[in-house]
């Protein structure tokens, strides 16, 4: 209990020096947050140490892309740094099945990214090929945990299934927010949400 209110303070305090313009602190208390996240996985050994290291392996490649987009410092390593964190979070879901695949669920969610997508077109301008090789990144990990919660129904995989989906809902603030139109408390929702998703994903192992 005291380790995830540890990562819940730390986070709040990324977030509020984030919103003060101070990228050096904010950096340094979400590294915190996520290498907290990383003590807590394995502390637990709950999970299965192949999945576990890809969630590690996820959680350190997201710390990278977090101090890179904090400190404005090379946004394409930045932008691949995100997509092989999610990556390695959907091979963590993937390694999880076995049997059939329920096949509704990634036609319901293309469904969905699709419409959203031309939702949002009149807005993407010059974004729309990042926007669309991370919307497919986080589609396929949308599936994978949805799949995870399918076969096994239980409260773990509910966690994980809603982490994925926070992540993608915090992905699409972040494009809104820093390139067409600044949301009000944004970087609250955008920070918060997805400290929230990487919680809810490691929680989800350790379950």
């Amino acid at each position: 209990m005291w380790s995830w209110l540890s990562v819940a303070l730390s986070s709040f305090i990324s977030i509020s020096a984030d919103e003060s313009n101070n990228p050096r602190q904010a950096a340094l208390f979400k590294t915190m947050s996520l290498l907290m996240l990383v003590v807590l996985l394995w502390s637990d050994g709950g999970a299965a140490p192949v999945i576990a290291g890809w969630i590690t392996l996820g959680l350190l490649v997201s710390v990278a892309a977090d101090s890179l987009y904090l400190l404005g410092r090379w946004p394409k390593w930045c932008f691949s740094a995100f997509i092989a964190a999610q990556l390695c979070y959907s091979t963590s879901f993937w390694l999880q099945l076995s049997g059939e695949m329920v096949w509704w669920l990634p036609a319901m969610l293309l469904a969905i990214g699709i419409v959203s997508f031309f939702l949002l077109l009149p807005k993407l301008d010059q974004l729309i090929f990042p926007v669309v090789v991370m919307g497919s990144v986080l589609l396929q990990l949308n599936w994978a945990a949805g799949e995870v919660w399918l076969s096994q129904h239980s409260l773990s995989s509910a966690l994980g299934f809603v982490g994925t989906l926070v992540l993608t809902v915090s992905a699409a603030l972040l494009a809104l927010h820093d390139y067409r139109h600044p949301v009000k408390g944004g970087r609250y929702l955008i920070s918060g949400s997805y400290i929230l998703a990487h919680s809810l994903i490691t929680a989800a192992m350790i379950l």
